[in-house]
């Protein structure tokens, strides 16, 4: 269970209090990473310092799957840690966690209060009891949080691995980030452009959502501070030596990050029961191939000819992607290319909107929007090519 702490007194108009912001680390150092039920991933709790007369103190459901309880305070000392202040939080946790199983729900509750607790009470025993102790306590905060938040992207993983979810939606995009600063050839750039096109080729399906982030750093603990819960993606970890990629040359920083990414996407692959032989097959294809392979953008075929626009991924996402068209003929299997335009990776899809293939001609035409239409008119692209495939295969 995740704990949220919030403080708010009516009278100063303080929302902050120094030793409730050490009760959130510690309830979380010690609850976040075990599961409570469906309902509720998070209990949020507020402490009204002050309040008036009138006030109606809320319990109720937010944002889905979270419990907002607020309670009345009796706290002193906001500004400087304060072992009393500490201690008055931490033991009004027990009665915000059994207000819980009170909030009104549309469905039916799962919340295992029984184990909550008896979690808690046994957290207990590890708190700070003086302010020696609560300082000390303070010193390692930062790591602790990190520690934290870490476990909390080990729970969405558990929860995923013990709750499989039907693959629902096509995958769209992988995105990779890594806390280096790339120079040009810029391998984030190239592998999140080819995982992303062949993956999305090869029809993977996901859970429920269309996006994988796949984050990269020295230690899986500090990849996972990274860790977002989205409901149209998912996020994957894997490490890498920052340090050596950085000296590195370029064959040995490719392999780095081809290595790294696979990784992370064979770990989402098991928690979250992904088409292994659909991500496999890719992982093979670029492992022979390498960075250089052609990619597809999109193809249309008839009874007489295949039409594709292909294009390599560039070193950099300053540069312009190459595109060409191959034509296919299918009776003769004979196969003619010629050269559409060097157009940015991002800007491209203005200018393929669709493709057909007509008696005589290759059709590609941009997309008809205003954007789209300023886009290419400040690139100097124009609205359609158009390929005549008698010349192309004179």
């Amino acid at each position: 269970m995740i704990f949220l702490i919030e403080y708010k007194d009516f009278k100063t108009k303080e929302e902050n209090n120094f030793s409730l912001q050490l009760l959130d680390t510690f309830l979380n150092e010690h609850l976040i990473g075990e599961f409570h039920g469906s309902t509720f991933e998070c209990i949020l709790i507020r402490f009204i310092n002050n309040p008036t007369s009138k006030k109606k103190y809320k319990l109720r459901v937010l944002y889905e799957n979270i419990a907002e309880v607020e309670l009345p305070g009796n706290f002193n000392n906001n500004k400087n840690l304060n072992i009393v202040d500490f201690l008055t939080g931490l033991h009004r946790v027990e009665e915000a966690i059994m207000l819980v199983k009170t909030i009104k729900l549309k469905s039916e509750l799962d919340f295992s209060e029984d184990k909550l607790l008896l979690e808690f009470q046994q957290s207990i025993k590890n708190a700070p009891r003086t302010l020696k102790e609560l300082k000390t306590y303070f010193k390692k905060q930062k790591q602790t949080v990190q520690n934290n938040w870490a476990k909390l992207a080990d729970l969405s993983m558990k929860r995923s691995l013990s709750n499989p979810k039907p693959l629902t939606k096509p995958l769209i995009t992988i995105s990779i980030s890594a806390p280096m600063e790339e120079t040009e050839p810029d391998y984030i750039f190239i592998y999140t452009e080819i995982f992303s096109n062949l993956l999305r080729k090869s029809e993977v399906m996901l859970p429920g959502y269309s996006h994988i982030f796949i984050h990269l750093a020295d230690t899986l603990v500090e990849a996972k501070q990274e860790f977002t819960p989205n409901p149209h993606g998912k996020d994957a970890f894997s490490i890498i030596d920052t340090k050596k990629y950085v000296a590195s040359d370029n064959e040995t920083k490719s392999n780095m990050m081809f290595n790294s990414v696979v990784s992370a996407l064979r770990s989402i692959t098991e928690f979250d029961y992904l088409e292994e032989h659909k991500i496999e097959s890719v992982i093979g294809k670029i492992k022979e191939e390498g960075i250089d392979i052609e990619l597809t953008y999109f193809a249309k075929q008839n009874e007489k000819y295949l039409a594709e626009v292909i294009y390599t991924v560039p070193k950099s996402h300053l540069t312009n992607a190459p595109f060409k068209l191959r034509v296919t003929d299918l009776n003769s299997n004979f196969v003619k290319t010629t050269k559409i335009d060097d157009i940015n990776l991002f800007w491209c899809p203005y200018s393929f909107g669709s493709i057909s293939i007509k008696k005589d001609s290759v059709v590609i035409k941009g997309r008809k929007s205003q954007r789209a239409e300023i886009s290419r008119r400040a690139d100097k692209l124009p609205d359609k090519y158009t390929f005549n495939i008698k010349d192309m295969f004179i």
